[in-house]
């Protein structure tokens, strides 16, 4: 007997990287998914998207460590803009005690208190001026709120350490790797080579324990002292149960006693039976019988009925159940070691256990199933905008919901929105409604001598001061390329327009290989009626490739 399937350990749990990941993401969403706080540049709010979890190779091997990539959309509340953030944190693995059904349990956790200012990284915004408040609100996040679960809730006795292994095959990711002791600080294992499950993590005990666990079987099956009867009939003589890798290997031999014409006859046997535990979905321990071999000598032998397998079952089931379920570590049962029940999935994660308990000749491997519930995402409010009318709509708009996606813009905000030269909606936001806009067309002719197949560009830049709402303009630029001219009046031309845009100002620029033109003109004013009609006209420019000068066309 030895303790080398658990590495010298009373115990080893292997943890799948993707139950890591899992566990640790619904654990933070469901604490941190939505943060407001108050911080010198402002009130700041934070909506996080999933986080994912990576191990990390330290070269400490004594204390584990991972990295959390966090993204996550910002917002103060004195701007009208926003950023989109990504950022990673580096954190170390350590215990984290809760009570779960009465008892105190234990879940590895990722706590980032400790982290050192290098162990917090922004890698990527799209606004810039938002770096310092978000680092100090991420930052404040994960240590006030630390540790966070990465696995379910194991039993609190003895003494766990925490490892992460990247030389394991097949599994680049590494492995996260938890260590049951008594007590006291035993050496870190050298190594871990392998993965010995195909679940969401698997508790190794070692055959030291495990067999134990199999005498008490025997014992409370009645056959620790041999020989000893199994039913009225059947009397086992001699019994040998040995743990093989794939399955466990029961051997005796036994007398089967039976009344033929008034005589008893008694008929020896001997039987192997090769068998696998299962966990029934209640809990429960049961049995396969993966094989039996059966030999029978004597008088009685044309009786080999009475010897069946089913007799032989009926012993398994009797014996197995009872080593199984005994299967202690420390003060816990092997079945038990995580918890079925948490106080929330803010907390942990429930797990309970596989159906088919992995033998091995030096030991046993628990399956257990972890069961993550990850938390409904939670999305910042946002102003919807169609990119052709210029309309904002507020959420529950009928005419917002309407907006396909290609035509969405997404706004942080009302100011956003109207600095960007939308105007609200007539129906959900009618105090921004305004019923004027402007409309510019560009004609670009391209006579087949010059750059044939060029395709033409045209620019319109803001160049207005209007302030609307008090809100200063600054809609973005409005571009559009053309390859293929239509024929007007015979010549090949290029035909752009740029609808609803800002009566203002614009800087208007056309380009076609080595050639360009510019022009600023001011967009005019176009009314919406309220009957639908439209007064004003649409300002329009011409302009010809190969020559000088972008005109304002006066009808």
């Amino acid at each position: 007997m030895s303790l080398d399937l658990s590495h010298g350990f009373l115990g080893e749990v292997q943890f799948d990287t993707q139950t890591v990941q899992q566990v640790f993401a619904a654990n933070f969403l469901e604490r941190a998914g939505m943060v407001q706080m108050s911080l010198p540049d402002g009130d700041l709010s934070m909506w996080f998207d999933q986080p994912v979890v990576a191990l990390v190779n330290n070269p400490d091997p004594a204390a584990a460590r991972v990295e959390v990539t966090l993204r996550l959309i910002a917002r103060l509340s004195d701007r009208s803009d926003e950023a989109r953030v990504f950022f990673t944190a580096r954190g170390t693995v350590k215990d984290r005690k809760l009570l779960a059904s009465a008892d105190t349990r234990a879940c590895p956790s990722v706590d980032f208190k400790d982290s050192v200012p290098t162990d917090f990284v922004q890698t990527f915004t799209t606004n810039s001026e938002y770096d310092d408040v978000v680092t100090t609100g991420v930052k404040k996040v994960l240590k006030e709120s630390s540790p966070f679960a990465l696995g379910p809730l194991a039993d609190e006795s003895g003494k766990r350490f925490y490892r992460t292994y990247f030389n394991v095959p097949d599994h680049p990711e590494g492995l996260l790797v938890m260590f049951i002791a008594a007590f006291g600080e035993p050496p870190a294992p050298p190594t871990v080579t392998e993965r010995l499950f195909s679940s969401d993590a698997m508790l190794l005990v070692p055959d030291d324990l495990v067999n134990p666990a199999i005498d008490r079987g025997l014992q409370q099956a009645g056959l620790a002292s041999l020989p000893a009867k199994l039913n009225d009939d059947v009397k086992v003589n001699s019994l040998q149960v040995s743990l093989q890798n794939g399955h466990i290997r029961i051997e005796g031999s036994g007398t089967n006693t039976t009344e033929f014409l008034g005589i008893p006859i008694d008929t020896d046997f001997t039987f192997k039976a090769f068998v696998q535990p299962l966990v029934n979905a209640d809990g429960s321990v049961g049995i396969n019988v993966i094989s039996t071999q059966q030999s029978i000598v004597g008088a009685g032998s044309d009786f080999a009925d009475f010897i069946t397998a089913g007799a032989l079952t009926r012993l398994m089931e009797r014996l197995l159940p009872e080593a199984i379920s005994g299967l202690s570590l420390g003060s816990i049962s092997g079945l038990d070691f995580f918890a079925s029940e948490t106080p929330g999935r803010e907390e942990s994660a429930p797990a309970t256990p596989g159906s088919l308990p992995n033998v091995f000749a030096n030991g046993m491997g628990i399956p257990f199933d972890v069961h993550v519930s990850m938390p409904n995402e939670i999305q910042p409010p946002y102003i919807r905008g169609h990119v052709d009318s210029r309309q904002f709509h507020v959420k529950g708009c009928q005419f917002g919901d309407l907006i396909a996606f290609v035509n969405l813009r997404k706004f942080p905000s009302t100011t956003a929105a109207v600095a960007a030269g939308f105007d609200g909606c007539a129906v959900c936001r009618p105090e921004f409604n305004v019923p004027e806009f402007g409309s510019l067309s560009i004609d670009v002719e391209h006579p087949e001598e010059f750059q044939p197949g060029t395709p033409v560009t045209v620019r319109a830049t803001y160049a207005g001061d209007l302030v609307r709402f008090d809100v200063p303009l600054a809609p973005a630029a409005e571009e559009d390329v053309n390859a293929e001219p239509f024929k007007s009046n015979g010549v090949p031309t290029h035909f752009f327009a740029f609808d609803h845009v800002v009566p203002a100002d614009w800087t208007v620029s056309a380009t076609a290989g080595t050639w360009s033109v510019e022009t600023t003109v001011r967009v005019g004013t176009r009314v919406l009626a309220p009957d639908g009609s439209v007064e004003g006209k649409r300002t329009q420019l011409k302009a010809t490739v190969g020559k000088p000068g972008l005109v304002q066309v006066v009808e």
